[in-house]
């Protein structure tokens, strides 16, 4: 604690003494969210203080002299919801760009004032919304998006090593991620095969303009996943003037580089590269486990004319682990982890066509890639696990959107998508500490396969505002998948958005959601191409209170059924649900013979508040009870590895002036499920299978951030300290078979980190 006292009075008796600029430049456009045509005449107005502008005819507007600072603004044009957008940062040298986006009045009133919580029109339930600010100052968030969704409501994790979202006791396979409308498999370094977690994000911070994260009851848009949706809406490069970035954060060190596309405006692009240290550092500290990984990112627009504007996305990643064996501890240590190298991208193209103010189509080509290299070797360096596989995917869509009278939107869509899959694999005879009542093997696997198939899909989604209070949304999906044997499945949705008063919301929800099994399943054995897509049904019912522009409440149930999950054959207690979050275990690729067998449900009740910056304060109270069970092959009903019961987070924060910042988060979550193992031999009784919870876990993180200004650039720092208390959270317990003892695994303790982002 003394280090750490010290390392915060340096760094305050620094900063302190930087000379600081008192103006920076504030520019962006007014857009019609629907059509994505400017507005002009829309009025600019930065809440408390004399300030404000309009846009030109093209959206376009300025503020010229803008005292540095952290800022309100509202967005307010006739015949358009009132949007107040906060965490606008005024920074010296590099503008302040920001794209505003107002969406049509639905009802007969001449203005709406909505402020800081509005949602997409086809959301009733279950919809949070981030923005690039609140994701970069959040404390122990290491500017990763996925960090900063796990404090959200009925979201929890495995550990304090990975952001994989564990959405209301789903599995981490069932989230899908968006970058602006495109399909991302995984958009993290070391990301989990079949899943959609991983230790750190490859997408860069400085590109996210806001964050939707849908937890349930998501339209008929959004399919082949069962939890959740994560959409990333990036913001687009300065179209005026070549700008740059330098960061260092907790996790790598990048650069950025943005700018004008043409002249007149016409379009602009954003372009970084970013490398790990976490190399240097594992090494300098003596791991036997070392990681490294770089990532490059881009996205351009352009206007060919009013009405049709190109976009293109694209990341990749090159992941790589090495090993220190110089020990026998660190050779036994090693054994249980798996060398995970790989590599992939991420491209897609996006045309957006405006018929008119009514009437638009996006068409979207997109492309996923991930080639993976998995080894296992004992501690005589003898393989036992091999699993190479490259898996693509290529995908074509394109949906048309309409309005009709101002109270009715319609949206439909098909897509194709084609799909490549090459796998070697290799797994020596397994056997488990599992015994039932002898141990559990599971036999060995060798075989190489190169196939190819394809998914398609259809949906129609209607939107119908009446009476000026009641919102219903009606979807019907088809989904297609022509590499099991049950190829077609349709899936309905239902919501509805009720105006008791102005500020007061019963939401509600229901639908059907399938999700295709994962690959790696399908190709492990002959009969797994009998599995099914895995089912669940959605029933959500809630209510939402604000009581002003910066303020909200909601209170949400929900209950999840889910049905026609995998099961082993083999181990007839393991069901797939309960994989996805751990790549050091071979054990849950799931290359083993399955059935779609599996059955389970998961409910609870979450209550939120949530308070948004306008003045000096900012914070969120997420409360989140429930509970997650599962029936597998032998039919006996028990919780499910992701039922915490329980998550308490509370975080927030204080702009003290001068370009201080003091933000905290403290979470408070129920001890997961595990196996208790027999000290004696180090065997799990199947009987006793997650019947027992490890301990509860807490920790405080505790941020300090500082900006000041020069006359051409501008600086970021802060300090973050990760559990500040020092507790040593266990996350598993596991068998030692060197030292023939139970063995502890705990988080590292505190953890303090220092970032550093120069602007210019």
């Amino acid at each position: 604690m003394k280090f750490i006292r010290n390392l915060i009075l340096l760094y305050v008796i620094f900063v302190t003494n930087i000379f600081a600029q008192n103006t920076g430049i504030f520019t962006g456009r007014v857009l019609d969210k629907f059509s994505k045509l400017p507005i002009s005449d829309a009025v600019i107005e930065i809440v408390n203080t004399n300030l404000k502008t309009g846009s030109d005819e093209k959206g376009y507007f300025l503020f010229n002299e803008v005292e540095v600072g952290i800022y309100s603004v509202k967005f307010s044009a006739f015949g358009y919801t009132t949007l107040i957008i906060n965490d606008i940062v005024i920074n010296t040298g590099k503008p302040m760009d920001y794209v505003a986006e107002l969406q049509i009045i639905q009802t007969e009133e001449i203005t709406v004032e909505a402020g800081s919580f509005i949602k997409p029109v086809d959301i009733s339930v279950s919809f949070k919304k981030f923005d690039n600010e609140e994701i970069r100052r959040f404390p122990g968030g290491f500017e990763d998006v996925g960090r900063v969704v796990q404090s959200l409501p009925g979201v929890s994790f495995i550990n304090d090593g990975r952001n994989d979202l564990i959405v209301r006791g789903g599995s981490p396979s069932e989230n899908l991620f968006l970058i602006d409308n495109a399909p991302a498999q995984n958009i993290n370094h070391f990301g989990t095969q079949g899943a959609t977690g991983g230790p750190v994000s490859i997408i860069n911070l400085d590109f996210i303009k806001e964050v939707n994260f849908m937890t349930g009851g998501f339209s008929a848009r959004f399919g082949d996943r069962l939890s959740s949706v994560l959409e990333l809406k990036l913001r687009e490069g300065n179209r005026t003037r070549l700008s740059g970035n330098l960061n260092l954060s907790a996790t790598g060190f990048g650069a950025i580089l943005e700018g004008p596309i043409g002249s007149e405006k016409k379009g602009s692009f954003l372009f970084s590269v970013k490398r790990s240290y976490l190399d240097l550092v594992f090494n300098a500290t003596g791991f036997g486990f070392v990681p490294e990984y770089t990532s490059f990112q881009f996205k351009g627009v352009y206007d060919i004319n009013q009405n049709n504007i190109l976009t293109i996305n694209s990341f990749g990643n090159i992941d790589k682990v090495r090993f220190n064996n110089d020990t026998e501890e660190k050779r036994q240590n090693n054994e249980k982890i798996l060398k995970n190298n790989q590599w992939g991208y991420f491209n897609s193209f996006e045309l957006r066509t405006i018929f008119s103010n009514y009437f638009y189509a996006i068409f979207t080509l997109s492309r996923n890639y991930r080639n993976y290299n998995f080894s296992g070797r004992d501690a005589n360096f003898k393989e036992v696990f091999r699993n190479l596989s490259k898996e693509g995917e290529t995908e074509f869509k394109s949906e048309l959107f309409f309005i009709f009278d101002r109270t009715t939107q319609l949206s439909l869509g098909s897509g194709v998508k084609f799909i490549n899959f090459n796998n070697e694999v290799y797994s020596a005879t397994d056997t488990l500490y599992i015994v039932d009542p002898n141990p559990v093997i599971i036999p060995e696997i060798n075989f190489l396969q190169d196939n190819t198939a394809r998914k398609t899909f259809a949906y129609v989604n209607i939107t119908n505002k009446l009476f000026n209070k009641l919102t219903l949304n009606t979807g019907l999906r088809l989904d297609y998948f022509d590499f099991i044997n049950k190829k077609f499945y349709l899936s309905p949705r239902f919501s509805a958005s009720y105006s008791i008063f102005n500020n007061v919301f019963l939401n509600g929800s229901y639908g059907i959601f399938y999700q295709s099994p994962s690959y790696i399943w399908l190709v492990s054995n002959q009969q797994n191409r009998n599995l099914t897509n895995i089912k669940a049904e959605h029933y959500i019912a809630g209510i939402e209170f604000l009581p002003s522009d910066d303020l909200k409440f909601s209170v949400e149930v929900y209950h999840k059924n889910y049905d026609n999950y995998p099961v082993s054959t083999i181990r007839p207690y393991f069901i797939l649900l309960n994989s996805g979050g751990d790549f050091e275990s071979r054990s849950n690729f799931g290359i083993e013979p399955l059935i779609s067998e599996g059955k389970g449900y998961a409910r609870g009740i979450e209550i939120f508040l949530q308070k948004t910056l306008i003045d000096r304060f900012y914070g969120n109270i997420s409360i989140s009870l429930f509970e997650v069970k599962y029936k597998s092959l032998d039919g006996v009903e028990r919780s499910g590895d992701y039922d915490n019961r329980y998550l308490i987070i509370v975080n927030g924060g204080y702009i003290i002036g001068n370009g201080w910042e003091l933000s905290s988060k403290f979470r408070f979550i129920g001890g997961r499920p595990y196996t208790p193992i027999n000290p004696i031999d180090g065997t799990q009784d199947i009987t006793l299978y997650n019947s027992e919870r490890l301990p509860n876990y807490y920790s405080l993180d505790l941020r300090l951030d500082k900006r000041w200004n020069f006359s051409k650039w501008s600086l970021v720092t802060y300090i973050d300290i990760q559990n500040i208390t020092g507790r040593k959270n266990i996350t598993r317990y596991e068998w030692d078979k060197y030292n023939q003892k139970i063995k502890t695994n705990q988080s590292i303790g505190i953890l303090p980190s220092i970032g550093i982002n120069a602007m210019f």
